[in-house]
């Protein structure tokens, strides 16, 4: 604990300037589009209503009991918050925003409560599954990877194990789901996967090599954008749709394997010439 203490302190003394400023504009921001936003004293703010938590501060210390009657928890409302060690939350909440407890670092315990019938683009980057205690019964938590109930949309994955299997029922995998899992040296694909959200694979700097099941029809920006140690990746299909920046400073990607006859459409949808390094080959 004492060395993880001192990590943080680094960190936030290296980026203290850029962060005050950061932050305050975050805020400011915030407040802004929430009139008659209210500070409950701990640097948290809420709607004029009280139903919905907007932000707070990043300085915010130790464990936090969210207001009786809030309804929401809003996108990135804890997000970076370093020292929060546990939020609390009340039976009324229905909805957790989009990345609202990325980066707290320090966290050790946040409920997932009963009512919650939504959650946004991964709310817990960085966290382990030990960290995340669900009771809803619209999500669940299996082989420290959080799903919908049916298991067919990947929300987030909850831990830094160097591979991972996707399970068969899982037709999308979200906007940041393995964002930052920087162990991740291999995963594999279901065969019946259709999406591949924005960033949902972004910054995993260990993956070597990726295979893309046949049925895949959509693959978002920056789906797999700076994953360093990225080689190689092999198409068994040609989705719908590949945006340009899907592989975005993969500096060391060298080979992406297509069926063949594909390669000019690969080469038009990935913004790919002829005289680039990255190979565009057939199966």
């Amino acid at each position: 604990m004492k060395e993880k203490k001192k990590i943080v302190l680094d960190v936030l003394k290296k980026h203290l300037k850029r962060t005050d400023k950061f932050e305050n504009q975050v805020l400011s921001l915030a407040l802004k589009q929430a009139d008659g936003a209210r500070d409950d004293g701990w640097g948290v703010f809420y709607s004029k209503s009280g139903k919905r938590l907007i932000a707070a501060k990043k300085t915010i210390v130790g464990d936090y009991v969210v207001k009786e009657d809030t309804q929401e928890i809003a996108d990135n409302a804890f997000y970076g918050c370093a020292f929060l060690r546990s939020v609390s939350m009340p039976a009324s909440i229905t909805k957790i925003g989009d990345e609202a407890f990325a980066h707290c670092i320090s966290l050790n315990s946040v409920y997932i409560p009963p009512t919650v019938e939504k959650i946004g683009k991964n709310p817990f980057i960085d966290l382990d599954s030990k960290v995340i205690k669900n009771q809803a019964d619209a999500f669940v938590i299996d082989a420290k990877i959080l799903y919908n109930a049916d298991r067919t949309r990947l929300i987030s994955c909850l831990t830094d194990a160097a591979m991972v299997i996707i399970p068969k029922t899982v037709t999308t995998i979200g906007s940041l789901a393995f964002n930052r899992r920087s162990k991740l040296k291999k995963v594999q694909l279901p065969d019946g996967l259709d999406r591949i959200g924005r960033d949902a694979f972004s910054d995993c700097d260990a993956l070597e090599e990726l295979t893309i099941p046949a049925l895949v029809k959509t693959i978002d920006p920056y789906a797999f954008a700076s994953c360093d140690a990225l080689k190689k990746v092999t198409f068994l299909g040609t989705p719908e749709h590949v945006a340009r920046t899907t592989f975005s400073d993969c500096d060391n990607l060298m080979s992406i394997v297509v069926p063949d006859g594909e390669q000019k459409k690969f080469r038009k949808m990935l913004h790919i010439t002829v005289e680039s390094d990255t190979l565009v080959l057939s199966e």
